[in-house]
């Protein structure tokens, strides 16, 4: 038995300190699985988080319940070793597209950066379920992300590729000159497909050449002011006048050709068609983000006010989107290079 520690004259006698911390551990009751991540959501929710934030957890405990054994029913009774064989099973046998077999691929094993989205969902909930009382153990503790090679940042879009895809757009055709207002506006701001699409007239000064992102659209929380050029400020200007032709006022800027808001996924899937007529390796939304961050570098701008303008918490972060390839590191090489400068000046032989 251990020895009790007085420090203080006038003590009353307490239980032994470990065994006390050790009864104080001790769950009086057992949660189901269900009921414990019913708790974190609930806590979630009341704390403000975003509906999409909430069904990504949402999502992540279905995918791993899935998994799991139907004889494991507790929280309690999962473990550090399940968790491990849980990102193995990701790692080397989940299918891609699994269940759809159009986009279902051969190759199996999830990317890492998608088996660490849902590791960092599950470490959430069980920090949270230890602080709450609801489990002794942490059983995502001890697990760190899943380490990966490094891989090459999202490229922007080359010059002859940018031509190519404003070329292909028939403005004769409502929804594809409002694709082409649409990527001409992601490469003059560097807005989020989401934050593009939830724009609405009292969001854009036409005036001004501005555009507002309200805090309840942004993926930051934070209210900014992005200005845009003329010539994109006048195209969006005739495309809200169309807008409200066809469906009438109070819609948004962006809708489809039935007068229904237009979506993130429905413009993804219109560029992966025409990435395939262009026969262009790769086109997504935020490829037009990253093109615009390269561009404003090379054409003058400074990273702390790009940082700004791409609503980035760390300067860090904005760095990675200035990704140039080889033809543009020869053109910088070519008009800062210091030797080509000293052979340039009046009068001057090397």
């Amino acid at each position: 038995m251990g020895r009790t520690f007085i420090a203080q004259r006038g003590q009353t006698k307490s239980t032994n300190d470990r065994q006390f911390r050790r009864d104080r551990q001790t769950p009086e009751v057992r949660y189901s699985i269900e009921n414990a991540v019913e708790i974190f959501i609930h806590a979630k929710e009341a704390e403000g988080l975003r509906k999409s934030t909430i069904k990504g957890y949402h999502d992540t405990v279905r995918y791993f319940r899935d998994w799991l054994s139907h004889d494991i029913g507790y929280i309690d009774e999962i473990t550090s070793t399940l968790i491990r064989n849980y990102i193995n099973y990701l790692k080397n046998d989940r299918l891609p597209y699994q269940g759809d077999e159009q986009r279902e691929k051969t190759k199996k094993g999830l990317s890492v950066f998608t088996i660490n989205i849902r590791l960092r969902n599950l470490k959430a909930i069980f920090r949270f379920l230890v602080d709450e009382g609801i489990i002794n153990k942490n059983p995502t503790g001890n697990i760190p992300l899943v380490k990966d090679d490094e891989h090459e940042e999202v490229q922007g879009l080359a010059d002859a590729e940018i031509d190519m895809i404003l070329g292909s757009y028939d403005d004769k055709q409502f929804a594809q000159w409002r694709d082409k207002t649409l990527v001409l506006l992601l490469l003059d701001t560097g807005l989020r497909i989401n934050e593009a699409m939830s724009l609405t007239v009292d969001n854009v000064g036409f005036q001004q050449n501005t555009l507002i992102v309200p805090s309840e659209i942004a993926k930051n929380r934070k209210h900014r002011e992005i200005p845009i050029s003329r010539e994109i400020s006048k195209r969006l200007r005739q495309l809200v006048d169309e807008t409200e032709q066809y469906f009438g006022e109070g819609s948004r800027i962006f809708m489809n050709a039935y007068g229904d808001d237009f979506t993130a996924d429905a413009f993804r899937k219109r560029l992966n068609r025409l990435k395939k007529k262009l026969d262009i390796p790769k086109l997504h939304p935020h490829m037009l983000r990253h093109t615009f961050a390269r561009n404003y570098i090379l054409n003058g701008g400074d990273v702390f006010t790009l940082q700004k303008i791409l609503d980035h918490a760390d300067i860090q972060t904005t760095r990675k989107y200035i990704q140039m390839d080889s033809e543009h590191l020869r053109q910088q090489h070519n008009k800062f290079s210091p030797v080509r400068r000293l052979f340039n000046r009046k009068g001057k032989r090397l």
